[in-house]
């Protein structure tokens, strides 16, 4: 019996990250493609085209045999106020993004773009994290998957390999609900991965609803959009996060050179180590790849402040010295010393990641 009940909760476990890489457009755990079917017609076509490492979420009852690769749900998540149950306890409702500031998420709940007019939400929500410092609350929830948003930074595997599939009930193929046709039931996989690969890039889970080319436009004007995307994933997943925090780059920095001065050359990447603080002095340094958090004094946050922002020791000591009014070499040797400690555990403020707009 216990065993059994092992069991369920390890398959209710990888249930539920093959439901979140569908949702999301990004892999978990899952090594192959998640396919998601609206309606139980399509199920045997389905199953002949994918492989042993694929998942397959179909309406309960639609199998005519038993296949480890199906997981059954229950419900819709076609409509705002639908909801999906996966199985027990594990129950997820769609809700739409224009409505997010002002919902509560009370469980497991999904916010899908859906329109034009939710692409255009979700950016100016962006634009206000990035003024302002302020981020929607709900969509920092730990509750909260947000559709699609491997596709605002064209997170395609490689080869063209698929992480997830939408089947409509009309038989299409899409990459999410609103997205690229990649082709219709009963087409070979070759042919969908084929067109998946031709049509890579952002934007491709949104192409039913929104031009790829405006969306290209949108997503240029907001080259720092990926470090926007990872700080909030980075944020719902920390346990005991400050309340309102601060992030360096989103509403200001730490060194206020850093808003005064012209701008950098490039865009701080998204694998860049993150700033943080809440209430208090203290700032809290976060290597977003392995969640490791390290505590730091004032002097020490502002010296890695400008190691990230430059990408550059030397670079850094000049700003900071202009911060603090300082000469060059009084400040070169506290910044050389938060170079060091960092590399000694393997994290190099200057290399970990620039990227050149």
């Amino acid at each position: 019996m216990r065993v059994n009940s092992i069991t369920t909760a390890r398959n209710g476990h990888r249930s539920a990250l093959a439901f979140e890489q569908y949702v999301r457009g990004k892999r978990t755990i899952v090594e192959g493609t998640v396919l998601f079917l609206e309606t139980a017609d399509h199920l045997e076509a389905v199953m002949s085209q994918a492989r042993s490492g694929d998942v397959i979420f179909a309406p309960a009852g639609a199998a005519r045999r038993r296949d480890s690769r199906v997981v059954e749900y229950q419900g819709d998540l076609c409509e705002p106020g639908d909801k999906v149950m996966l199985g027990e306890g594990c129950t997820f409702e769609l809700r739409d993004y224009v409505a997010a500031p002002f919902i509560s998420i009370v469980g497991p709940t999904v916010l899908r773009q859906r329109s034009a007019e939710g692409i255009a939400a979700f950016f100016s929500d962006a634009d206000t994290a990035r003024d302002s410092g302020v981020f929607v609350d709900q969509l920092l929830s730990g509750a909260v998957l947000l559709d699609s948003f491997a596709s605002f930074i064209g997170t395609d595997s490689a080869g063209g390999f698929l992480d997830r599939v939408h089947v409509t009930a009309a038989g299409e193929y899409r990459d999410g609900p609103d997205g690229l046709l990649l082709g219709v039931v009963g087409d070979e996989w070759s042919a969908i991965e084929s067109r998946a690969i031709h049509g890579a890039g952002r934007g491709r889970a949104f192409a039913r609803i929104v031009d790829r080319g405006m969306l290209e436009a949108d997503l240029d004007d907001r080259p720092w959009l990926a470090r926007y995307i990872a700080a909030i994933d980075l944020l719902r997943g920390w346990d005991g996060v400050p309340t309102r925090p601060a992030i360096s780059g989103f509403g200001g920095h730490l060194v206020r050179a850093l808003d005064e001065l012209p701008a950098l050359p490039g865009v701080v990447s998204a694998s860049a180590p993150y700033l943080l603080t809440g209430d208090g002095d203290e700032w809290v340094l976060v290597d977003p790849l392995s969640r490791r958090r390290t505590r730091l004094g004032v002097d020490t946050a502002r010296a890695a402040e400008c190691l990230i922002a430059t990408g550059n020791e030397s670079a850094a000591v000049a700003l900071l010295a202009a911060e603090l009014g300082r000469g060059t070499s009084n400040v070169a040797s506290l910044v050389h010393e938060v170079q060091i400690r960092f590399a000694a555990v393997g994290l190099d403020l200057t290399t970990s990641g620039r990227e050149g707009l």
